[in-house]
């Protein structure tokens, strides 16, 4: 007798979940309820900034005035959705750093290696003098790459075993198969 598949998705009709790509870079680790508790009020700001400033709009405003007032929505609108996206990502292929202002990334067939070392913490790119563990990229030449995985990250990695875990999980990724 042949056991019966059920759908685990109440929807799952509807949405269909595609297989599982490879190639896909996938967050190391979540996001952290500090982060979380950031980006979720931002958002809402956003969200009703934004509506007051349309009805603002529609009551006749100068061009200036409308210029200035989109040209501050778009900027915020840009950090905080930047906010949703940073994070370490990593698949069979490579890796992907994305902070703030920037996006890093690298192929593990270049040589990269995975390291643990001492970093100060910052805040707002303001080092605050804190140290902790910190896991970075070292590739053969040039600049080490820092991850978002260190001891104290906004993605509420405050244990040592939840840093080593991490850790060896950004390591069995970066040797080559």
């Amino acid at each position: 007798m042949v056991e019966p598949v059920f759908r685990k998705p109440i929807f799952g009709a509807v949405w269909r979940y595609p297989e599982s790509d490879p190639q896909r870079l996938q967050r190391v680790g979540r996001r952290g309820i500090l982060r979380l508790a950031f980006l979720v009020p931002m958002t809402l700001s956003l969200v009703s900034i934004l509506a007051i400033s349309i009805v603002y709009a529609a009551t006749g405003i100068s061009l200036l005035e409308a210029l200035l007032i989109g040209f501050f929505l778009a900027s915020f609108a840009i950090l905080v959705l930047r906010g949703w996206m940073l994070g370490t990502f990593v698949n069979g292929n490579g890796f992907k750093v994305v902070t703030l202002f920037m996006t890093t990334s690298g192929l593990w067939k270049s040589r990269y290696h995975v390291e643990s070392e001492s970093t100060v913490w910052k805040l707002a790119g303001i080092p605050i003098g804190m140290r902790s563990q910190r896991v970075v990229f070292v590739p053969q030449q040039g600049r080490r790459i820092p991850t978002h995985v260190y001891i104290g990250s906004p993605d509420t990695i405050f244990t040592r075993e939840r840093f080593d875990v991490l850790f060896q999980l950004l390591h069995r990724w970066s040797i080559p198969e």
